[in-house]
């Protein structure tokens, strides 16, 4: 189960699905090469998400993990 203490690149490197997931809910460009560091809930506040939206975001991750 993916949380919000994640750690993006360790997100990303387990399960390279959660790309798109990330860029769909307005996270850096991952695949662009940016870097992204620290954690999934450090990111989200980095990038202006809402605690619902770090919700969807955690939800959206998990569902894929869980389909895939």
């Amino acid at each position: 189960m993916i949380g919000p203490e994640d750690l993006v690149e360790d997100v990303v490197s387990a399960h390279p699905g959660t790309v798109r997931v990330f860029m769909d809910h307005n996270f850096p460009c991952l695949v662009c090469g940016e870097p992204v560091w620290g954690t999934i809930a450090e990111n989200a506040r980095r990038n202006g998400l809402s605690d619902q939206q770090l919700a969807a975001l955690l939800d959206d991750l998990n569902r894929i993990i869980t389909t895939a």
